[in-house]
């Protein structure tokens, strides 16, 4: 191969990738999975457009069935994430939110093709390659949730694009 082929031959190899990536659906139709032990993040439309909540959210796996959302601080302008297990419905005292809740921090969107890692969009943008929950898989596995959980491996952090819900 010449010199000039073998420097834009990895270019060419990325151009449907980011073609897809372009024609992605909207973050709130997209459906992500977590390669290790097969759990399945599925985001949600929030049905308000002046709802606190960016983004809804679903993990499932085994026996699991977590609730998740996503609320902007505009204090530290990133997002925060909260992945929850059978939380009152309504008003809720800060005990019980703190007693359902397994996980919470900030949910990175990934942009495998320039490496680049950013806060998550906002709502109807474009769904990312992939999400990064930091310590998620961790939480989950320390948490009295995993011995009911049904799975068999600890979930890993990493949930990559597999498909647009209709």
């Amino acid at each position: 191969m010449t010199a000039s082929f073998k420097a834009w031959f990895p270019i060419f190899c990325l151009l449907p990738g980011l073609a897809a990536a372009a024609e992605r659906c909207a973050i709130e139709k997209a459906v992500f999975v977590e390669a290790t032990a097969g759990t399945v993040l599925s985001f949600k439309p929030v049905g308000s457009n002046a709802a606190v909540v960016s983004h809804l959210f679903t993990i499932t796996g085994g026996k699991l069935k977590l609730d998740g959302n996503v609320m902007y601080d505009d204090e530290s302008e990133r997002p925060g994430g909260m992945v929850t297990n059978n939380c009152p419905q309504g008003d809720a005292t800060g005990a019980e939110l703190r007693a359902c809740t397994l996980w919470t921090g900030v949910p990175y969107a990934l942009d495998v093709a320039t490496g680049r890692i950013d806060i998550l969009g906002a709502a109807d943008t474009p769904a990312p390659d992939a999400i990064l929950m930091p310590g998620f898989g961790p939480a989950i596995r320390h948490s009295a949730l995993w011995g009911k959980s049904g799975l068999s491996r600890v979930p890993w952090d990493l949930y990559q694009f597999k498909e647009c819900k209709a």
